[in-house]
């Protein structure tokens, strides 16, 4: 009996032909495209429960909207942009625009720097009982925005409340409605940005810290020239979520409207909701609807690219020097001497401070930050 030569080495039914490594690698490739089927399927599989829930309540109710927004108000076939024409010929609609601006302008200014002050508190050192003020300060937020609306409905109306009577102001009244309604707006946001802030903070390298602490940063110093700067990007993904929300306001206004002055059209959310359900208008309402996306889509990109930071550039202002901007590139922070370094654009450091500053300026990194 004759063995052909090789034949002990190959695989047991394995075919004794010239054309077996073309055979293998043939079959490697099917091995391939199995596995790149099947990681396809696996990822489609996956992502088809969000793209249901997104299709079916974002996307067909947007296109419904833009349909009856094109419908006569008679309910007698389109009428092209005359809806358009109308809503953007009235005042009263531009007038809750203006409103919620103002608004938007001093609640998310407040919001932020609340936000801020107790972050930074939180984490510095001096701060005892970190986690019950954290959720003290949170506690506001799990309150739902209705429940917080009739609360202070009650706490700011000089007929029930004796403290509020005795000053003679009634923060209910037309004068000052839209300033309780900014109060009761950040009590219920400021724990929440401040918890997200707070996060953040505890992603910042302890080396970071600690060389700043031992080039001589006080906490201030510390919070200002530091901290701040590594939250930029994160307060801007905060301020863009408040525009968001502060252009659909309308729990705080719906509420008090039981028990003070507030006209229909008083917020574009609450114009639209009357107009739909008061007066079913529902062209009208759905036109208000689309002309505020776009508002609020326009806003957003505008402070995005208004805020938004250049690669490769960062201004960091000297602590010794508050007010003039340097220039902060990979070769570090430039510490003025005051803090240890040579106040130039590399600073004489050594040891831990000089590798967290390397690491600091090289990176650029922001904790849990919006990208660039």
């Amino acid at each position: 009996m004759v063995i052909p030569r090789g034949a002990g080495n190959r695989r047991p039914g394995a075919e004794t032909t010239s054309e077996d490594g073309t055979e293998l690698e043939g079959h490697g490739r099917r091995l391939r495209r199995a596995g790149k089927n099947a990681a396809k399927a696996t990822s489609l599989g996956m992502t088809m429960p969000f793209v249901v829930l997104f299709a079916a309540f974002f996307i067909i109710p947007f296109v419904y909207a833009i349909a009856q927004s094109l419908e006569s108000p008679s309910g007698v076939g389109p009428d092209s942009v005359h809806n358009y024409k109308v809503v953007l010929s009235e005042s009263g609609f531009w007038q809750s625009i203006g409103r919620v601006a103002y608004i938007g302008v001093i609640q998310i200014t407040v919001i932020i720097v609340f936000a801020l002050v107790l972050a930074l508190l939180l984490d510095s050192p001096f701060c005892r009982g970190k986690r019950m003020f954290t959720l003290i300060f949170f506690l506001p937020y799990a309150i739902p925005g209705v429940v917080a609306s009739i609360m202070w409905g009650f706490l700011l109306s000089p007929s029930v409340d004796n403290l509020v009577h005795s000053t003679n102001l009634d923060p209910l009244g037309p004068n000052l409605v839209l300033y309780s309604i900014i109060l009761i707006v950040v009590w219920e946001f400021v724990g929440y940005n401040m918890v997200i802030y707070r996060t953040a903070l505890t992603s910042i390298s302890l080396e970071v810290i600690e060389a700043a602490r031992m080039d001589g940063c006080s906490e201030f110093q510390l919070a200002r020239h530091i901290k701040l700067p590594l939250l930029r990007r994160m307060i801007i993904f905060t301020s863009i979520l408040s525009i968001i929300g502060t252009l659909q306001l309308f729990n705080e206004p719906e509420i008090l409207s039981e028990i003070t002055t507030i006209s229909p059209t008083y917020t574009p959310n609450l114009s639209i909701y009357n107009e739909a359900f008061a007066f079913t208008n529902i062209p009208f309402a759905a036109t208000e609807s689309i002309i505020l996306l776009i508002i609020i889509v326009g806003a957003t990109f505008a402070f995005f690219t208004v805020t938004r930071q250049r690669p490769g550039r960062r201004r960091i202002a000297p602590v010794g020097k508050p007010g003039a901007p340097r220039t902060a590139t990979r070769r570090g922070l430039g510490f003025p001497p005051s803090l240890g370094g040579s106040g130039k654009g590399r600073p004489a450091l050594s040891g831990p401070s000089a590798r967290a500053e390397a690491m600091l300026g090289s990176t650029g990194s922001t904790p849990g930050g919006l990208g660039s």
